[in-house]
């Protein structure tokens, strides 16, 4: 299975992505146009911004739906029940994940060491990198003991 998203896919997400704008504006416009008397839906008997407000929540939850599908699949989604399809469609996903976390993990300036002591006891050493030479230096030393930086 491809770390792409499928072209399918992507088009779904975008026509729910607009289905959500649509409805915002539709949600919106219903508190601030005043009736001009072209109502586009049929007279149900209750007011016009009304209808348009509703129409505006149902684009909304209809586009969510569509973008929540075209992002993660429909087994990705729950919508098919099947976990090895799960897994695939959200295989795109769980890589970029993973490459976010390699990001971080690159940054981070401790850097944690594991060393075996006698009788089976496992030590964490904990080092601090300078951040004036990027040396490792003991978790509790106050300078570089490459270059002398105050740590």
């Amino acid at each position: 299975m491809s770390n792409k998203i499928s072209s399918e896919r992507k088009t779904l997400y975008y026509i729910g992505m607009g289905m959500v704008g649509l409805g915002f504006i539709l949600f919106i416009s219903g508190f601030f146009v005043n009736d001009v008397g072209f109502d586009p839906f049929f007279d149900a008997g209750m007011p016009s911004f009304f209808k348009r407000a509703l129409a505006g929540m149902i684009c909304i939850i209809a586009g969510s739906i569509l973008m929540n599908i075209g992002a993660k699949g429909a087994a990705g989604s729950g919508i098919i029940l099947d976990p090895e399809k799960a897994r695939n469609d959200l295989k795109p996903y769980s890589s970029a994940a993973g490459g976010i976390i390699n990001d971080v993990i690159e940054n981070i300036d401790i850097i944690k060491e594991r060393t075996i002591r006698e009788k089976d006891e496992i030590l964490q050493i904990v080092k601090v990198r300078c951040q004036s030479c990027g040396e490792l230096n003991d978790e509790n030393a106050r300078f570089c003991k490459s270059c002398g930086a105050k740590m």
